[in-house]
């Protein structure tokens, strides 16, 4: 499958922003998204785009129905996988995978109380890479 560096990061990106949407719009206090970042190695001379969403929330989120939510609403989707995990410190997380290789990892951290998303996008194709350059 073919995927160019524009189309990967934009489906990370849009994923990002579908998530921290499903917040209650009153806990939500900031919001931040990486728009530019290094890219990560995948097999042979492809390449991956890495960029982090943030949400900071007021304290008394329900995280773990706002991780069931996560789960339901992208456990229907074609070519998703949905997977529980633990944080370094034991607390809940979600691994949502894509069979082209999107990758989110969803989270809550504190303090202040924040939910994290680290998404990896799909391998590309980009030759002219030179590491370090920020997409």
């Amino acid at each position: 499958m073919d995927i160019s560096l524009e189309s990967a990061k934009s489906k990370v990106m849009s994923m990002e922003q579908e998530i921290v949407a499903l917040l209650p719009g009153d806990a939500v206090l900031s919001t931040w998204a990486n728009d530019t970042s290094s890219l990560l190695r995948c097999e042979g001379e492809r390449k991956k785009w890495a960029g982090d969403a943030e949400a900071e929330l007021k304290p008394g989120v329900d995280r773990d129905g706002f991780l069931d939510e996560v789960a339901a609403a992208m456990s229907g989707r074609a070519g998703w996988r949905v997977s529980e995990d633990k944080t370094l410190n034991g607390d809940r997380s979600l691994d949502l995978l894509h069979e082209d290789g999107t990758h989110l990892l969803i989270s809550f951290e504190e303090p202040p109380e924040t939910l994290r998303i680290a998404g990896y996008s799909a391998c590309f194709e980009l030759p002219e890479y030179q590491y370090g350059e920020k997409y």
